[in-house]
């Protein structure tokens, strides 16, 4: 008998008796006890994408809805009740199983490494999760159990990583609300999913209801109360019980009473739970926590002599209501590249950290932040430049940037130090823009089918020179403003 293959009702008859007594009134079937043992393995595979997530939310991170995705996964796999079609094979399921999670860890590390700021911006370790979760569940089900669930495999992708989230929020207009009523259609969706023995009335009226009570939070909520909350709600909460409530209605007429469940021995099982403690291990990664910003004084920029600002109001769609993007232009100096200062400002760190790796600027390549070095840069700069050598129009304009974070008064800041690398001077470098989901996935994935060869090109010292100038005079504005904050 599989150490899994209950064929009692009792909860824990597989498990030594010592619980017998306490946990003798929980009545479970086999597919149940099954699925919860599904749950417990997949934890390891979350954990990663929790710490991010916790990590983040205090900071007023707009992604709140992920803390309820390992959730509603799992209840979407407890969904699918029916037996597979076909005969199973225990060697095959493994075989299976392995190749996956091999060839899908694999897949993902390949894409961290080549595209290190891309991935970032995706989040595309939490995409392991899913691997792992699927692998757990061939293991458990067989593999024609978790194929007929395609649908909520991609759903789990879709959802795992925040960019989708987050661009459609954009696209909503980037309120509060806006991303309360994102959240909701993933609760909703996940009723849709995750009942698919209901009648299709039943199934439909249980999503509609999920949806209108998550657009009536979204209308009704205040948005100084935060997102953790309504997120949690729209996501979580009211999906998870309309599910309940439509397995509750069709549990004693459409679903068999009886699962046949592929043979599982102790020692595959035991194997399973090493390698889900390893995954744990691995998977929490030393960078999971972020290091302390550096402080300055908010009246800063009123501290030089740069003029008034060119504003872009679109990076309220991507950052939340009270955000600002500040464009100043620096006066050109003979002999130099134009250069200018762009200042990203929220008060919420969170929603900053969301797009820590997000390339606003134009570029016909996918780009790759990296560690500035030399002194008198400020703490945590990272360089990202495109590649002069390789403009083959006129209208391109290749450029340098300097980028970096630290708290001026009550807002978050992301300062970006940008030079044209057009040596004239006559050619200001390219202005922010929005992002958009063919920019940050389909044209860097057709770059790299291409197989083109990964140079960044060469900085020329004068543009090299412009940036530290220009650097310098930021870093002069703040010890003056500094200085007067503390009477010196």
């Amino acid at each position: 008998m599989s150490v899994l293959d209950l064929r009692g009702t009792t909860a824990l008859d597989v498990l030594p008796r010592v619980g017998a007594a306490a946990t003798g009134a929980v009545r479970l079937g086999p597919f149940q006890v099954r699925m919860l043992a599904a749950a417990a393995l997949a934890v390891a595979g979350w954990a990663p994408l929790y710490l991010g997530v916790l990590a983040d939310l205090p900071g007023g991170s707009r992604a709140a809805y992920l803390l309820a995705v390992p959730v509603l996964l799992a209840v979407l796999a407890a969904g699918y009740r029916t037996p597979p079609c076909g005969v199973g094979d225990a060697e095959s399921d493994w075989i299976v199983a392995v190749l996956l999670g091999v060839a899908g860890i694999t897949a993902i590390e390949v894409l961290t490494d080549r595209l290190p700021t891309l991935a970032g911006l995706w989040r595309l370790p939490a995409l392991s999760g899913v691997v792992w979760f699927a692998c757990v569940l061939i293991v458990l089900f067989g593999v024609r159990h978790a194929v007929r669930m395609w649908m909520v495999w991609v759903f789990a992708v879709a959802v795992t990583t925040p960019l989708p989230f987050l661009l459609l929020t954009a696209e909503l207009g980037g309120s509060d609300s806006a991303a309360i009523a994102v959240s909701a259609g993933i609760g909703a969706a996940a009723v849709a999913l995750a009942t698919p023995d209901a009648p299709w009335r039943l199934r439909t009226v249980a999503t509609l209801i999920c949806l209108g009570a998550g657009l009536l939070i979204a209308w009704a909520w205040s948005t100084e109360a935060g997102l953790i909350t309504p997120a949690v709600l729209v996501t979580g909460v009211l999906p998870v019980l309309a599910i309940l409530v439509v397995h509750a209605r069709v549990a004693t007429s459409s679903v068999p009473l009886s699962f046949p469940l592929p043979q599982r021995s102790t020692s595959s099982m035991a194997l399973l739970a090493c390698l889900a403690a390893v995954l744990a291990l691995v998977g929490v990664r030393s960078d999971s926590g972020h290091s302390a910003e550096a402080s300055v004084s908010g009246a800063w920029i009123e501290r030089t002599a740069w003029g008034a600002p060119r504003e872009f109001p679109f990076i309220t769609r991507y950052l939340g209501p009270h955000s600002t993007l500040q464009r100043f232009s620096m006066l050109p100096v003979d002999g130099l590249p134009a250069a200018a200062v762009d200042v990203m400002s929220t008060p919420d760190a969170g929603a900053l950290r969301d797009l820590a790796d997000a390339v606003w600027y134009p570029s016909a390549r996918p780009l790759d932040y990296r560690a500035a070095g030399g002194d008198g840069l400020p703490a945590g700069a990272r360089v990202l430049h495109s590649n002069a050598d390789a403009v083959t129009s006129g209208a391109d304009t290749p450029w340098y940037a300097v980028t970096w974070t630290w708290t001026s008064g009550p807002v978050h800041q992301r300062i970006t130090v940008i030079v044209s690398q057009s040596l004239t001077g006559s050619i200001p470098p390219p202005a922010p823009a929005p992002l958009s989901l063919p920019d940050t996935s389909v044209r860097p994935l057709l770059w790299l089918a291409r197989q083109q060869p990964d140079d960044t090109g060469g900085i020329d010292d004068l543009v090299a020179a412009r940036v530290r100038t220009v650097v310098d005079q930021v870093s002069t504005a703040v010890a003056r403003s500094s200085d007067e904050h503390t009477g010196v």
